[in-house]
């Protein structure tokens, strides 16, 4: 498996095979004040399926960590199942959307941060980003 895509949302969905986006392809939340709560946030992300991938269930993990490499302590964990269509070619790989959405992620500093999605225990992406503090 690869991303061929991974971008950070306010909001998206897979419906139909396809992927909706609403408010994605950003790298900066401005805060006012820190520490700051972030109540949505999801990383969008298409995946590309080898066909020896198929039939078999792939786990994928997202960390969050800091530009210093540490864990916050935010993590999802998910196994995908992917078949393959019958009007698919021999040999042809399958393109899958993939939503994971985080809710009230404290941010405690203005710096960067990444998160990183990893397949068997294998990093495949690293969606950066920062927090900044406005006034």
């Amino acid at each position: 498996m690869r991303l061929t895509t991974a971008m950070l949302a306010d909001a998206a969905q897979v419906q139909g095979g396809k992927l909706f986006v609403l408010g994605g392809g950003y790298d900066t939340i401005s805060a006012r004040s820190l520490p700051v709560v972030h109540r949505n946030l999801t990383l969008a992300m298409v995946a590309e399926i080898e066909p020896e991938e198929r039939h078999r269930e792939l786990e994928i993990v997202i960390t969050l960590v800091d530009e210093d490499g540490h864990g916050l302590d935010v993590e999802a964990r998910g196994k995908l199942r992917v078949g393959a269509p019958p009007n698919l070619p021999p040999g042809a790989t399958s393109i899958v959307p993939i939503v994971s959405p985080f809710h009230n992620i404290q941010f405690a500093e203005a710096k960067g941060y990444a998160f990183v999605v990893s397949f068997e225990d294998e990093e495949i992406a690293r969606v950066r980003f920062r927090v900044v503090q406005v006034s």
